[in-house]
């Protein structure tokens, strides 16, 4: 009985207390949803490529090649007389002289320099010339009849050995740096000669079975001073009337530089060769050497540029290990172009040949 009285009494209490007993509230999970998404191609990670490093070797020169163009004047139904051609117009180019300009134009009696400075405003003398760029005179040479009766007169002897007794012998007007074996260079002439021409020079120390005179030459000259030099001989050739259209030719500026070693047919050996040669005077700032150096073995032809007066040629034009070819080389002068080429502006000098052993 007191059970029963116990319990009743508890749920009254519970009941006035107003006490709500827990239920169980389960919350549903939410189902996990899963979609797959494909790799779009323009999102796709591209692996990084690190570029190739790669060796720059300074481009060797490229000759320019002119093109010659001509182009023909109007055809003329009928012959008609026409008018006495004027003078030449001849171009001013760096390092030129009077003496010679008039040889390109076939005159050998220098006389005719006078007429020319008289007859140019902006030639203040024969040493004074207009820069380069100036267009200056040359009266053109006129035919005249030979007499019936003529008579060539015999030609004297050259005094000088190891020269045409029909040489002509002009004077050189010696500029700021030249030297004489510049000088014999420019006119393709030797030491011995220049000596038996010059006999107020004084050669010292000078060794004339050697090209340049050897190491201990020294032959001192001052500017101005002249200097008898063999001409060159100039081919002569007709002067036909213009038309108007002609691409003119360019004239060489400078002579050919005079080779000195390796000699002509020598044997070298070794993996590299030193070529050398005579200088031709003071070098414009923008004038280099261009250097051809040819293996007539293989067939295989190399260019160099330099401003010095020797060079050293090596592995990439050497024969294989071994081996003993035929080269050939020459050394002009010239320039680069705005195109990148090079112009050579000497004339060609002469290939000289050696054989290279290794």
């Amino acid at each position: 009985m007191r059970r029963i009285i116990s319990i009743l009494s508890l749920v009254i209490l519970l009941a006035a207390c107003n006490v709500s007993l827990p239920q169980d509230i389960r919350t549903p999970t939410p189902e996990a949803i899963v979609t797959a998404i494909s790799p779009s191609p323009t999102t796709r990670a591209e692996p990084s490529r690190t570029p190739t490093a790669t060796n720059t070797v300074p481009p060797l020169p490229v000759l320019e090649t002119p093109t010659a163009s001509y182009t023909p004047g109007p055809p003329t139904a009928t012959s008609t007389p026409t008018e006495t051609p004027g003078p030449y117009e001849h171009t001013m180019a760096q390092g030129e002289t009077l003496i010679y300009i008039v040889q390109l134009y076939g005159y050998t009696d220098l006389s005719i320099i006078d007429e020319v400075v008289a007859m140019n405003s902006n030639i203040a003398s024969a040493d004074r010339l207009p820069g380069a760029g100036a267009v200056i005179l040359i009266p053109r040479q006129t035919a005249t009849a030979t007499p019936i009766d003529f008579t060539p007169s015999p030609t004297p002897e050259n005094p000088v050995d190891n020269l045409p007794r029909e040489t002509t012998i002009i004077q050189h007007s010696v500029r700021q740096g030249e030297t004489i074996v510049g000088i014999a260079g420019q006119y393709e002439t030797t030491l011995p000669i220049l000596d038996q021409l010059n006999p107020e020079l004084l050669f010292l120390g000078c060794d004339f079975s050697n090209p340049s005179g050897g190491p201990e030459c020294n032959v001192p000259l001052s500017v101005d001073q002249l200097i008898n030099v063999p001409a060159p001989t100039p081919t002569p050739t007709l002067s036909p009337t213009p038309s108007g259209s002609e691409t003119p030719t360019p004239t060489p500026t400078f002579a050919a530089p005079m080779m000195v070693f390796p000699p002509d047919g020598a044997t070298a050996q070794g993996n590299a060769i030193d070529l050398q040669w005579v200088s031709i005077g003071v070098l414009p700032p923008d004038y280099q050497y261009l250097v051809e150096v040819e293996n007539v073995t293989s067939g295989e032809t190399h260019l160099y540029t330099t401003r010095e007066t020797a060079f050293t040629v090596g592995e990439d034009a050497a024969p294989p290990a071994g081996e003993a070819h035929d080269l050939r080389w020459r050394v002009r002068v010239g320039t680069y172009t705005e195109a990148g080429t090079f112009r050579p502006l000497s004339a060609d000098s002469t290939w000289r040949t050696f054989r290279w052993r290794r």
